[in-house]
């Protein structure tokens, strides 16, 4: 098939396109589903775009605003017989076009996509790391004393004040839809929220993310908790690279590195929140 570059058309995405956005999931062994397409477009459906030729969808990128303080880009796949043609650059320059009033954007980028967001003016901030398991250690001793429990709507103003702190943008409209969509703890202490982590199904992996706590302590308090009711399940987490003590459990109940990415930011880096009680990312294409 002879392709005429000037015929594909880059369009917002529409509820019709998420079978093709699934096909183009597929093709590369990702783990979003159609919730997750159907979540992009319930929270900001013209920041979801297509590259479409002839009636089929063969690119995708989308991006969540939070706030207009920091956007976040993902989701960026090309089906592999049109790559080359430019269509990820036409697809990021709009995006990035329709971002233009956000203070910040950001991504985590694979190696290979790197050096295509630095030419666009992207820098490193810094580093996840994505580790699995399909096979997980029933041996978990978790002795805490702090109450673990549902996050129930109850909760979800404090869980927002501390995610805003924790994060560093307000991303309200996100938390509410995992919770909505996806199972949600919190570790209590004196009556106060000081973790909390939210698990969502996909299409390889359960999805745990993300996991803002205090202290590693707690942080390893609430996941082992959760994980001992998960025996049996294929995980997936994006772990801060330098949140050593935690990965060094993790390891040890049998997760095992898979690849990395790196976080690059565009403009300003004003709300990176606490990253020292970061544990956990949402996902590469959530933050």
């Amino acid at each position: 098939m002879k392709i005429v570059a000037k015929d594909i058309v880059v369009r917002q995405m529409v509820a019709s396109d998420i079978p093709g956005a699934m096909q183009l999931v597929s093709a590369e062994n990702w783990n979003q589903t159609k919730v997750d397409w159907l979540m992009f477009l319930e929270l900001n459906p013209n920041l979801c775009l297509v590259a479409s030729y002839d009636g089929e969808v063969i690119g995708t990128v989308t991006a969540i605003n939070y706030n207009n303080d920091v956007a976040w880009i993902g989701m960026m796949l090309i089906s592999k017989a049109f790559r080359g043609l430019g269509v990820s650059k036409n697809l990021l320059y709009t995006i990035i076009e329709k971002l233009e009033g956000c203070k910040s954007i950001k991504l985590d980028a694979t190696a290979a996509g790197i050096p295509v967001y630095k030419k666009l003016g992207f820098q490193e901030e810094l580093e996840i790391d994505r580790m699995i398991t399909t096979d997980l250690d029933t041996t978990i001793n978790n002795r805490s004393r702090d109450t673990v429990r549902a996050i129930s709507e109850n909760d979800m103003e404090e869980l927002s004040a501390l995610d805003l702190n924790f994060f560093g943008a307000n991303r309200l409209d996100l938390i509410n839809f995992l919770k909505k969509c996806n199972k949600a703890w919190c570790l209590i202490r004196n009556e106060c929220i000081v973790a909390y982590v939210f698990l969502r199904p996909g299409s390889n992996y359960f999805q745990l993310g993300p996991l803002m706590a205090e202290t590693v302590d707690d942080a390893l308090n609430l996941i082992e908790i959760i994980l001992e009711h998960n025996i049996g399940q294929s995980i997936v987490i994006d772990v801060l690279h330098d949140q050593f003590k935690f990965k060094e459990r993790l390891t040890g109940l049998g997760f095992s590195f898979q690849r990395s990415f790196v976080r690059m930011y565009l403009k300003d880096n004003s709300f990176a929140g606490l990253v020292n009680k970061q544990f956990l990312i949402a996902g590469p294409e959530l933050g």
